[in-house]
């Protein structure tokens, strides 16, 4: 394939192509998968190396582009619309492990590796890296730390900055730094990895990342049990995570919600609201917590039998993937609050949004996903005012473009915004990496 950077004929950007190496490019035409709330870039480049990543965030200062940072573009559309979207910046070519100390546990790899890639390979060692993400062949390990949330077991695991002990970053100039180690015992620095996990790409380019890792466990299960309504199943999903507080993830799912579940791959799914339940460890610890959990259930009145399986990566990562398996016209909704406010917040929700269906709550952490197949600009006002009692708060995930612009998608930035705005100034004082994307038009 030859080198070269795609120019489209009406671009401005004429002189782009001389001021990039070409050795570091390759674009033979723009991915539809660029496209961020219906932008697509004028330029797509990929990065062969840390050091071309340098040299392209350098040209793209000097000539005023602004540039997108990409990986598996899992969630590519999250957030607001850019400001401006010149470049995107191809970073899945970066895919290797830099360094590897099963001992120590603790790996250092590029941006652009996998997660699903990056767990093979620790497997082999009996370690895992403890994040969760929707269509984890996909996603790359910068992309998720770029995110930066965690996931339905965020109660168990945290997020990525809780694993995170190291990271390389390159600046909007070109400049490459660094923060934190590769042992767990090194937190030189460590404050700025922290800063760049959920940053969304507007603080800089991650490059390569150290993480520290854990032992797979001994046990692994899985257990379902269907309920009557989502109403019983969420009651007694947070009675099962209030007893058994050691769950590895307790989640209550919609009939909507378990039915896509089980066309993903959880077999031990159907189409009737269900608790799921997750234990790891220690098989006499992990049966002692399912068996606390499940006599909460049953305490309830819920006599459904519990169903089980041996396909547990399979039925989780079905449930993850529900977060991006969203139908294309319905609006997605990610809520976060005290657990203890779950069943006051979903009233809320279903009495403002009547046509909401698919529920994915995590009964042990507050995090909720609701679609709906229609939101209004005022419906989100009002939810968000509502759900402010709770201390809940609402992100949109997917929506049209024009619900992204009619409404403030993050919600309020609150107190923190001035410093984010000084951070965000010392960090790219031009503004041209993921321009407006990120909380309070960052």
């Amino acid at each position: 394939m030859s080198n070269r950077l795609r120019k489209p004929a009406e671009s401005p950007f004429g002189q782009i192509p001389d001021a990039i190496d070409r050795s570091s490019l390759v674009t033979d035409s723009l991915p539809t998968d660029l496209t961020l709330n219906s932008q697509a870039p004028s330029y797509a480049v990929e990065a062969r190396s840390i050091a071309s990543i340098e040299q392209i965030l350098l040209a793209a200062t000097e000539h005023d582009l602004a540039l997108i940072p990409t990986g598996g573009r899992t969630m590519l559309g999250l957030g607001m619309s850019p400001r401006r979207y010149d470049l995107a910046l191809d970073l899945s070519s970066l895919n290797q492990v830099v360094e590897y100390e099963p001992d120590d546990f603790t790996i250092s790899v590029e941006a652009g590796v996998t997660l699903a890639a990056l767990q093979q390979r620790l497997t082999a060692n009996g370690q895992f890296l403890p994040l969760d993400h929707p269509r984890f062949e996909q996603a790359t390990v910068g992309g998720i730390c770029a995110v930066g949330r965690g996931g339905l077991r965020r109660n168990a695991f945290g997020g990525p900055r809780d694993w995170l002990i190291g990271m390389r970053m390159i600046k909007a100039d070109g400049t490459a730094i660094k923060g934190g180690g590769k042992v767990v015992k090194n937190v030189s620095g460590y404050d700025l990895p922290k800063l760049f996990s959920g940053s969304m790409g507007t603080l800089g380019v991650i490059a390569e990342l150290t993480f520290k890792l854990r032992p797979l466990p001994a046990s692994d299960q899985i257990v379902a049990i269907p309920a009557p309504n989502l109403d019983q199943a969420l009651l007694a999903a947070r009675a099962a995570a209030t007893a058994a507080p050691s769950l590895n993830a307790c989640v209550a799912l919609s009939a909507a919600a378990a039915a896509r579940a089980q066309s993903l791959g959880a077999d031990i799914l159907d189409n009737r609201p269900a608790i799921l339940l997750r234990t790891i460890g220690l098989e006499s610890a992990a049966a002692e917590v399912l068996s606390e959990a499940l006599q909460a259930i049953r305490s309830l009145g819920i006599e459904t039998p519990e169903r089980r399986t041996v396909n547990i990566f399979e039925t989780w990562q079905a449930v993850v993937d529900l977060e991006l398996d969203t139908p294309a016209d319905d609006i997605r909704l990610r809520v976060g609050l005290p657990p203890a406010g779950l069943r006051q917040a979903r009233q809320i929700i279903a009495s403002e949004l009547a046509d909401t269906s698919s529920w994915v709550i995590a009964a042990d952490s507050g995090l909720v996903y609701v679609e709906s197949p229609a939101v209004e600009p005022s419906q989100i006002d009002r939810l968000r005012k509502a759900l402010g009692p709770l201390q809940g708060r609402l992100t949109v995930e997917s929506a049209s473009t024009a619900l992204k612009q009619a409404v403030n998608v993050w919600g309020p930035a609150g107190p923190g915004a001035r410093l984010m705005h000084r951070i965000k100034q010392e960090f790219d004082p031009q503004g041209i990496l993921s321009p407006g994307r990120f909380v309070d038009g960052i």
